[in-house]
This record gives C-alpha cells, sequence and structure tokens, in this order.
C-alpha cells in the first residue's frame, strides 16, 4: 500500500496541473505527468494499492472545480485507487503524533508553517500510516517530514524516472507544453 498527495493526484488525472520546480533546475519538471503515469501504471504491476486521504481529495476537488464530479466519478472506478476517510483510527494515530511533537517542545515540531497547515498535513500522514501504507508520493516537504517521522519513506515527483519514450524519433523536438516559450513549437 502507498499514498498521494495532492500534486501528485492532480498530475494523474487534471491536465491543468502545473508540475513541480525541479530542485535542481529551478524550473518546471520535465515529463512530471509521464513520471506520475509511469509510477501508476508500476504500482498496478506490483499490484499495489494507491490511498488517497480524504484531505487530499478535499484539496483536488477544489482545484477541479466544476469538473470535480466527474473525477470523482474516474477516482471511485479505478481498482488501485483507495479513498480513505480521516476515521477512528486515524483520529488515535494523529493525537500519538501531536503528543508526542508536544512533548519534544511544541505542537508545531519546529515547523514556520501556520498550525492548521501542520494539523492538514498531519491528518494526511495518519491516515496513510493506519491504511498500511509504507511510501508516500509527495512534493510537500512539510508533509515529506511529517511522513518521513512517522516511518514512511516519502518520493518526490522529481526523483521519479522518466519514463522510456514512446516516440524516439520526435524526443528532440520542442515541447508543446513547455514553460519556455521560446522552447515551443509554431503555435496554432
Amino acid at each position: 500500500m502507498v499514498a498521494i498527495d495532492n500534486t501528485t493526484l492532480a498530475l494523474l488525472f487534471h491536465p491543468g496541473a502545473k508540475p513541480p520546480n525541479d530542485p535542481k533546475t529551478g524550473h518546471p519538471l520535465v515529463k512530471a505527468r509521464e513520471r506520475i503515469e509511469q509510477l501508476i501504471t508500476d504500482l498496478d504491476a506490483e499490484d499495489e494499492r494507491i490511498v488517497i486521504p480524504t484531505p487530499v481529495l478535499c484539496e483536488f476537488l477544489i482545484l477541479a472545480d466544476r469538473e470535480g464530479p466527474l473525477y470523482l466519478e474516474k477516482i471511485q472506478g479505478a481498482k488501485t485507487l483507495l479513498l480513505k476517510p480521516f476515521d477512528e483510527r486515524a483520529a488515535i494515530e494523529l493525537a500519538g503524533m501531536e503528543l508526542s511533537a508536544r512533548s519534544k517542545g511544541g505542537k508545531k515540531a519546529g515547523f514556520e508553517v501556520p498550525y492548521q497547515k501542520v494539523k492538514f498535513d498531519r491528518q494526511i500522514v495518519a491516515i496513510a500510516r493506519v491504511n498500511d501504507a509504507h511510501t508516500i508520493y509527495s512534493d510537500d516537504q512539510d508533509l515529506g517530514m511529517f511522513a518521513k517521522q512517522a516511518g514512511l519513506k516519502v518520493v518526490c515527483t522529481w526523483d521519479l524516472p522518466i519514463p522510456p519514450s514512446k516516440t524516439p524519433l520526435f524526443d528532440d523536438l520542442p515541447d508543446e507544453r513547455s514553460a519556455d516559450p521560446d522552447k515551443r513549437g509554431p503555435q496554432k
């Protein structure tokens, strides 16, 4: 079992999702959507199930706006994607995380972000943990730190390999979706 955050879910489903910036270049990550699609293919081949914590679903549905019901139907119909709520077990897990942070000096565990974000990120991690996820795919540094503290492996989109090309003959052509207007092909 693995879990995903909003960036991963958005790149998988929403055509308007913006790729994260590659920390090595500072520019939008190359082939972000393709990396996520390959990840999902690989996880499916390994018979892994993918937990989507309901707080992540909430963030995604806000992004999706009016198209939310269509995406929700796709998510609910996918055999590898499992929507998991913040339930009693997750509440107990989150309480343990919170008490542990407070015993070490503060409810925010030293993070310089609003406490509301801390609580939201911890909910996502708690849901992943109680549903036996061993890995979470996330580009959010704060969420990643909470996940690591909870014993989860964290994989960022830029850590995913670029999948093999399906059209190697055209690989050197400019990408129409490139963020750099000077590298785009002819405009329509």
